[in-house]
Formats: C-alpha cells, sequence, structure tokens
C-alpha cells in the first residue's frame, strides 16, 4: 500500500464519513442522494425534460465534487 487507510480500521471509517460529509449539499438540489458506509446511491424521477436536465446538472456537479477531491469513481462492474 502507497498511501490511504487499512480497509476496516476505525479511523478509516471516521475519514471517510469526514471526507464524503459535503457530497449531499453538493448535489441534494438535483436528486435524492442516500448514503450507507461506503456506498452512494443517487436517483431521480425523470417525468419531464425539466427533470431530465436536473439530473444531468446533478450530475455534473457530481464530476465537479470528484475532481473537488481527486476522487475516481468506479462502476459496479469495474
Amino acid at each position: 500500500m502507497t498511501s490511504g487507510i487499512l480497509q476496516g480500521s476505525v479511523l478509516g471509517s471516521l475519514l471517510f464519513l469526514m471526507f464524503i460529509n459535503d457530497l449531499i449539499e453538493s448535489c441534494a438540489a438535483y436528486y435524492e442522494i442516500y448514503l450507507f458506509a461506503d456506498d452512494a446511491k443517487l436517483f431521480k424521477h425523470i417525468l419531464s425534460e425539466s427533470d431530465h436536465q436536473s439530473l444531468q446538472n446533478g450530475a455534473n456537479a457530481l464530476y465537479e465534487w470528484t475532481l473537488r477531491w481527486i476522487l475516481k469513481l468506479l462502476s459496479a462492474r469495474s
């Protein structure tokens, strides 16, 4: 390991929560966010074109958040 905190440590969990604390503030205006452990679920019911645009704006906000925190997101298939 070249950097980071060991998985399963108490300190690791606390640092992770502090790290993602502003994710909700950055993106909640655009869609619903549920956080559990190290997972985040983001969703929005698309009923109109404005809902589609709101979801895209949220995806852009999430992308900006990842750039700010130098975080690489992986899909469930990765």
